[in-house]
């Protein structure tokens, strides 16, 4: 459920101000209303120093697995200069490797040659210029000149005049010659890229300690923000006051709290334009839906419902479904029970996962769908599970069995179930508004299309006349219902519901009741191609299942099996997650538009 909030109002002299925000902070449950950019010298000194930690935590391998330790901040920040003084090193390191790597494309034409050489040669009156030239201006320098053509290419010619006594170079300027020759620059850049290894090495023998430098961050962060929040306050005269969001049930120990420090608090419901943030809390079985919340970084609007309950119930139907065989459940449940263990400790989303998996080898079960494999799906044990009407294999059974048809219908089902929840969660929750009454329409043709729906798709027929009738009095019904705000009169607003333009929105959204019915038949489909897909592997490896090329077929299974596993995979986000957060929650008129409940408070040391 969607934790009751309460706006709550601080007002305290300024000069206590310090201590009221640290003891306020240390309550932990105000959810501040706005961002305090306020700043003074100690802010942006925190902000520097903040900076500088997100800088080193961000360059630690994230993959390394941490290991957990006491929390010292005075740790923390050796672990961070440690990190910052290997960086400066990479960076001087790369820095090096670069400027060789230009010296190199410069002079490797010229061959390997010792520069100090050039110094003996000049020490003894011969002096000599490297030149590179266009092969033109070359020509005739050289008929001028003593030279030597060390290489060529297509444009340019690398060559060598040496002069003796008084005699001068050409007008051309020569190369600045290297303090040191090919083979010692190769040499370098050998070594400075063995110095970078290493110092990768390091860094990722320092990436264990990950955790340590979160926890540094959070500190900083809560610091950095009671900073803002000090120096950012709005004042008058002497007072200072802010506003935040308290959870209802936290309001007499806060009330408690500014009695006790002679400070003015005023408690009051959010108004309609207030953004007040979420907090979604729920008992452990319905809990396990959050870290999928948590991966798609979705929360319902404070106004808005929590689906947790019902998200939780059809996506472990939609999972079992899309992934549909019983094999790749049991294998789910395998690697969940062996992380578990791993763990030596369990989570939400490990019970998610259980559930899950479970669910899969039920449905699995139930159509007899093992690896998608013919010779499981008709062995007795097996076979004695299976609902013959949803049989993945119906020619195991006795009879004329569809059981495509079943499936298919049952998706038409679910459908029409869902919807129909969300329909009626949007009348309990709008009523006692006469704009309820809308929802109840929209649930009557809801139930009218989905004999329409039966009738296209699977040649049901024909439509029961109670069905029209359903339509027709849910247009009615929301035609007359859908503009009753309040203070409006009800006839004006049945007139409201007549405009022409309004009735052809209506028009569209009554049509499109019927698309979202049909998407719901996806469930079938993408059961149909994982078993498809399934069955395809399995039969490429069934003829080599003797002899040598037996390893051959074991490769085809794992990566066709694998293959399929993570399409299916794909599939549960493309397809079931969309059917909770698209069909079912546009039916709920949701828009998943909620703020964190992220309380103002003092970190943890751990």
């Amino acid at each position: 459920m969607i934790v009751k909030m309460k706006k709550a109002s601080f007002i305290f002299l300024d000069d206590e101000k310090d201590r009221a925000l640290d003891k306020i902070r240390e309550a932990g449950v105000i959810h501040l209303e706005q961002e305090f950019r306020g700043s003074n010298e100690k802010t942006a000194s925190l902000k520097t120093l903040f900076d500088r930690f997100e800088r080193a935590y961000q360059i630690l391998d994230p993959k390394v697995k941490t290991v957990s330790e006491h929390y010292s901040s005075e740790e923390a920040n050796r672990l961070c200069d440690k990190v910052h003084t290997l960086l400066n090193s990479r960076k001087e390191g790369e820095e090096k490797r670069i400027a060789i790597a230009s010296d190199l494309v410069k002079w490797e034409p010229w061959g390997d040659f010792d520069p100090s050489e050039v110094s003996i040669l000049r020490s003894r009156g011969v002096d000599l210029g490297f030149y590179q030239m266009n092969k033109t201006n070359w020509a005739l320098v050289s008929k001028e000149y003593r030279s030597f053509t060390v290489s060529t290419n297509k444009t340019s010619v690398y060559g060598i005049i040496a002069i003796t006594g008084d005699e001068s170079f050409p007008e051309a300027e020569p190369l600045q010659l290297p303090g040191i020759g090919v083979s010692e620059l190769k040499r370098q850049d050998e070594m400075e890229l063995k110095n970078l290894a290493e110092i990768d090495s390091m860094l990722e023998s320092l990436a264990i300690r990950r955790d340590l430098m979160a926890a540094e961050l959070k500190s900083l962060q809560q610091d950095l923000q009671f900073e803002s929040l000090l120096t950012g306050l709005g004042n008058d005269t002497s007072l200072v006051y802010f506003s935040g969001y308290v959870p209802a049930r936290e309001g007499d120990a806060l009330k408690s709290l500014t009695a006790e420090n002679g400070w003015a608090l005023v408690l009051s419901d959010p108004l309609e334009e207030d953004n007040v943030p979420t907090l979604v809390e729920n008992n452990k079985v319905v809990g396990l839906i959050k870290p999928l919340f948590n991966v798609l970084e979705v929360l319902p609007g404070y106004r808005e419902m929590d689906i947790s309950k019902e998200f939780l119930i059809f996506f472990t139907l939609f999972f079992a479904m899309i992934i549909g065989d019983a094999g790749y459940g049991v294998l789910l449940l395998g690697i969940t029970a062996f992380v578990h263990i791993k763990k030596r400790k369990g989570n939400a989303a490990l019970s998610l996962l259980y559930l899950l998996s479970f669910a899969t080898v039920i449905w699995g079960s139930l159509t007899g769908t093992w690896f998608g494999s013919q010779t499981l799906g008709g062995w007795a044990p097996l076979k004695n599970l299976v609902l013959p009407s949803i049989a993945s294999f119906p020619q195991f059974f006795e009879g004329d069995i569809d059981s495509s048809i079943t499936v298919k219908y049952m998706c038409f089902v679910i459908a029409t179930i869902q919807l129909s929840i969300a329909r009626l969660k949007n009348f309990m929750n709008k009523m006692p508004s006469l704009v309820a009454f809308e929802q109840l329409g929209w649930l009557s043709m809801l139930i009218g299309v989905y004999h329409i729906v039966l009738l296209l798709v699977l040649s049901m027929g024909p439509v029961p006349q109670y069905a029209l009738n359903m339509i027709g009095g849910g247009l009615i019904t929301v035609i007359v219902f859908g503009k009753q705000e309040k203070g409006v009169n009800f006839f004006k607003a049945v007139l409201k519901g007549l405009n022409p333009i309004g009735l052809f929105t209506l028009f569209l959204d009554s049509i499109s009741l019927l698309s979202d019915i049909i998407s719901y038949i996806r469930l079938f489909a993408v059961g149909l191609a994982s078993l498809a897909i399934a069955s395809s592997f399995n039969a490429m490896a069934a003829p080599m299942m003797e002899g040598p090329a037996i390893i051959g077929a074991i490769l085809i299974l794992l990566l066709g099996h694998g293959l399929n596993i993570a399409m299916g995979a794909l599939s549960l986000i493309v397809h079931g997650v969309r059917l909770n957060m698209l069909e079912f929650s546009g039916h709920l008129d949701m828009e998943w538009s909620g703020i964190k409940y992220e309380p103002f408070s003092k970190a943890l040391r751990p």
